[in-house]
């Protein structure tokens, strides 16, 4: 592969940025990776910011999901033990909003067990 810039000389690293190729002349090696040059190096390392914020804010929606799925858990069984206090058409619409709520809960951890595997399993490859 030939460099962007210099179409005699081979490359030796690919902008990370944009793609283009670069020979050891034309590449910056910036705190994000190899740039062919400065805006490319400004544009890394504004990713990188912006990778990091998002990082800090999927690591809070997974905590709040988390929290969420044993919240309808507990409030399900809750209501599963008031509707065994009585008896009627009442009480069985209890239950069943009891159990819809435990049901919703496990299926909610489940899946962001699975997402959080998946996620695991998708950064470490």
């Amino acid at each position: 592969m030939k460099c962007f810039n210099h179409p005699a000389r081979e490359a030796v690293a690919i902008c990370k940025a944009c793609g283009r190729a670069v020979c050891p002349d034309c590449g910056l090696d910036s705190e994000g990776g190899i740039a062919c040059r400065q805006s490319c190096a400004q544009a890394l390392l504004d990713n990188n910011k912006l990778y990091a914020k998002q990082a800090a804010h999927l690591k809070n929606i997974k905590q709040m999901n988390f929290l969420g799925s044993f919240f309808s858990i507990g409030m399900g069984c809750l209501f599963i033990y008031f509707s065994s206090q009585g008896f009627g058409l009442v009480y069985d619409f209890v239950f069943l909003l009891g159990a819809g709520f435990t049901v919703y809960g496990i299926m909610a951890q489940l899946v962001i067990i699975f997402i959080f595997l998946k996620s695991k399993y998708y950064m470490h490859r």
